[in-house]
């Protein structure tokens, strides 16, 4: 699926900063028992904000918040499924092949492996997401 004009990134940050994402914590919540997001909404205030939540060698998790408007760009990964769960706001998902389609709060969506696929914030309120996938995961654009 790769050609010369694809562009690849790994690095989270690179990631969520060209998706219009500033402020990004890594550590500060990481791996903890239990998270609270009132704690973590409480702390980073406004969107736009992305705190990672789990991190080992198998899997990843960011909690993602945006303003109605904000998501990502079109994207697939070629090594790995993307689920997320959404915690708060509406959200529009466009998937290759599934069209696009809206999800709410305690709605959770699958993106299989070398599928392309975009988020978008929609409604009046903020939106939050929680994206789960490989560590580290290659986005390619």
């Amino acid at each position: 699926m790769t050609t010369k004009e694809e562009i690849h990134d790994s690095d989270v940050t690179n990631v969520l900063k060209d998706d219009g994402v500033p402020t990004i914590e890594l550590k500060e919540f990481e791996n903890m028992t239990v998270t609270r997001l009132a704690e973590i909404k409480k702390r980073f205030g406004a969107p736009p904000w992305a705190v990672r939540i789990v991190y080992n060698n198998r899997f990843g998790g960011v909690l993602i918040c945006q303003n109605p408007g904000e998501g990502n760009r079109l994207h697939y990964h070629p090594d790995a499924a993307e689920c997320w769960v959404i915690m708060e706001g509406e959200w529009e998902w466009t998937i290759d092949g599934q069209g696009t389609q809206k999800v709410t709060k305690d709605d959770i969506v699958l993106v299989p492996q070398e599928v392309r696929h975009q988020i978008r914030c929609v409604g009046t309120q903020p939106g939050i997401r929680f994206a789960v996938t490989k560590p580290d995961v290659d986005h390619v654009y």
